[in-house]
Formats: structure tokens, sequence, C-alpha cells
């Protein structure tokens, strides 16, 4: 089997950590040749970790590019904003990418990517991972076997979590609009694409959202709360968002503990979190981002899906129910089981997915795998792995936001694209 090499633009949490793994699990598939990485720790120990020749080794992905590295891909994990040049760049370069959702921040911008890699005859391949988990690939199966006779109506939730909300949309990267995007376009475009994986390319026709940023605002800011938590906060021990919770030992808090800094020096963390975003108040960041929204779908067909999405659960899960004319289908990907309830007989099925212990369940490992895939057999492309029901999902998204906007407007997406 022939070695792949590949190139990473971003040494980030989703690049070094969540996709670069997979060419430690299988040296023999896959070698990262080359990294371009601004963070110098990130960047070194990404070079460390990969054995990469140190003439490989850049800070800005303009410079990897320019020494035209021998790869046979790219991924591009860098942030929002940061997608759509070293995209359209690699694309001139004819690199197969494996780029980061969601891909632009606009939709004239991911467009754009879209048309110029059809374009070109370059392969590009975008990170909604969750349509390549086991579980959402078992429920299509017998959605498609007709297990539940026609599909009529999709329930959908996403439970963000109230921490990970806090940490990712108030405090974090996602925080503020001008500066990323959308939370309904990073965070759900995840979602809008596996209602079009599920339904089998049929087309969305238009949609309404509605939804607000409500509670983390300083008018819900605790009486004499400091600017950061660790600056004597008189409420750094009651209130649910202390920056202080970052060291608790419950489970949901590794990753985000993780993302601030990796180290198991308590000492080291505690005085890199002062110093950083992930200790500000969360009643007085410069967040605008929507801590809960609702969109309402209606696809080809007269099918209808309706999706939640809050920043207010315990739980950090998404949940699904498939309604059709001779049963439903129900379940969590977290749970990595579903139920097949038959109207006519009323037999409840359980199916339990087997999957790899990597984040998304799964998903992670699986696209990387179909990436690698593609690349190894690229007279077998199959269209249902390229970017175009992706661009689809991101049209959807960037919709929602706009009807979010202006008072829930129902948006026809032949015209809005």
């Amino acid at each position: 089997m022939k070695q792949l090499k590949l190139g990473l633009i971003g040494a980030g949490e989703r690049g070094a950590n969540c996709y670069a793994p997979y060419a430690l699990k299988y040296p023999l598939e896959v070698k990262f040749t080359c990294v371009a990485e601004p963070i110098d720790a990130r960047r070194e120990r990404f070079a460390t970790d990969h054995k990469i020749d140190g003439g490989m080794v850049f800070r800005n992905w303009r410079d990897m590019l320019a020494a035209n590295p021998d790869i046979d891909g790219v991924i591009i994990a860098t942030q929002d904003r940061e997608h759509y040049e070293p995209a359209m760049a690699c694309i001139q370069k004819g690199y197969s990418i494996l780029l980061e959702k969601p891909m632009a921040e606009s939709v004239e911008k991911t467009t754009e990517i879209v048309k110029a890699a059809k374009e070109k005859g370059v392969f590009l391949m975008v990170c909604h991972v969750l349509r390549y988990t086991p579980f959402f690939k078992a429920m299509k199966e017998d959605i498609d076997r007709g297990v539940i006779g026609e599909v009529k109506s999709i329930h959908h939730i996403e439970n963000i979590g109230y921490w990970h909300f806090a940490h990712s949309f108030v405090r974090g990267n996602w925080r503020n609009t001008k500066e990323t995007t959308p939370m309904i376009v990073a965070k759900c475009c995840h979602d809008m694409d596996i209602f079009n994986f599920l339904l089998s390319g049929k087309k969305c026709k238009k949609l309404s959202s509605f939804g607000s940023l409500s509670y983390f605002t300083k008018e819900n800011m605790p009486e004499g709360a400091t600017a950061k938590c660790m600056d004597g906060c008189p409420h750094n021990k009651t209130c649910i968002y202390s920056a202080y919770k970052y060291l608790d030992d419950r489970k949901d808090r590794q990753n985000f503990r993780d993302i601030v800094m990796r180290t198991d020096d308590k000492q080291a963390f505690l005085e890199h979190l002062k110093e950083s975003n992930y200790s500000r108040c969360v009643y007085q960041c410069d967040n605008d981002a929507a801590d809960h929204q609702v969109i309402n779908l209606e696809y080809e067909d007269g099918i209808t899906v309706s999706f939640q999405a809050s920043a207010f659960t315990m739980d950090i899960l998404r949940e699904t129910k498939v309604m059709g004319t001779k049963g439903e289908i129900a379940g969590s990907i977290e749970d990595d089981e579903y139920e097949i309830r038959d109207y006519g007989t009323g037999n409840v099925t359980k199916v339990k997915v087997h999957t790899p212990k990597t984040l998304h369940s799964g998903g992670d490992e699986c696209i990387m795998a179909q990436f690698t895939s593609c690349l190894l057999n690229p007279d077998q492309l199959d269209e249902k792995y390229g970017a175009m029901m992706s661009l689809e999902g991101h049209v959807m998204a960037y919709a929602a936001e706009y009807s979010r906007v202006h008072s829930g407007e129902v948006v026809d997406l032949e015209q809005f694209a």
C-alpha cells in the first residue's frame, strides 16, 4: 500500500489532536510531512510527534505552500475566518483538501471555494464528521431499507451544554460573530448536513428561524462580579460558570481543559488560565452568539424538520427522531444506539452501534479513513464524499441566521443561494 503524505495547516485542537492522530495509529498508511502553525508550542510539538523534518515546519501556510511540498493532500484546520485564503491557494496548487467546517465566514466565500475546486478538478472534502459516524450511517441504511416507510418528519435537538456553550460561544473562539461565524453556522452546519444525508439528497426548499442571546449579558451579572473570575470575584465559589471549575474532575471538563492548555502541571494551568479569555466573567464578555435557536425546515415532498439548539442543557448530545409512515427511529448518537419502533406490530428493536473511541462518536477517525481512502482510490471517487452536499448544509445554516436576525422571515433557499 502506498503511504500517503499529508500537510497540516493549523495544528490546534482539531487538526493536531482530532485528525492527525490517525497517522500515528496507521503509520504505514499516512504520514504528515509538513505543518504550518503560528503558535510555537503547538508547531514544535506536532513536528516532534510526527517526526517532521525541520525544513518543512512553518509558522504560516504561505511559506509552507511556497516550499512546494511533495504531498498528496492537506488538512486545513485553522479558525473559521482563516479557511478561505489557504483553501483557495491549495486549490490552485492542485492539492486534495480536507477542510474544517464551516468552510468560510460567508455564504459567498463558501460557494467560491466549492466552485473553484470543481473547476480545477481538485478533490475537496469537508469535515462534516457526523455523516461518517457508524451511528448515522447505520440509521441511514435502515431508513433507505424502508423499515419505517416513507419519511415524513424529523425532530432533532442539539444539546450544546451550558459549560460547552460558555467555553466556546461566550469566552472562546466563537463568541463574536464579527470575528468568526454565527453559532448556527459554526456548530450546527453539522446538523443541517445530517438532515440532507438522512433524506438522501432531497433539497430543503425553505426555512425560518428564531432565537437570541438572552442570558450571557451584563444585565444578568451578579452584583460585584469582577471582569475575571480569578481577580478576587466574590462569586467564584458559587457561580456555575466560575473559571475555577475547569479543574473539576467531571468527565465533561477534561476536553475543554485541554483546549485551554494541555498540561499536567496544575499551577502552570492556573497561571495560564488567569491570563486567558477563559477566565473572563461570562456576563462581561464581548459575545453576541445566540444562546438558543430553533429552525423549521420544509424539504421536497413536503417533508418537515424541526431543529433546536440550546446552551441551557446539562448533557452535551444530539437527539434524533425520524418519523415515517410505518414506524419511527429514535436515539442519541452519544449513546451509540437507537430504537426502531414498528407501528404495525408494536415491536421495538434496539440497534447498538460500535464506534471507534474518538471524538464525535468516532467521526473524526472515520472521516480520516474515508479521506485517505479517497486519495488512495481516486478512480472510485463518489460525489457523496465531495463538498456539494456540505455546501447545501452551509447555505441552510447561513439562511437560518439571516431569518433569525430578520424576525423569523421565511427564506426561499433557491433565491437565497
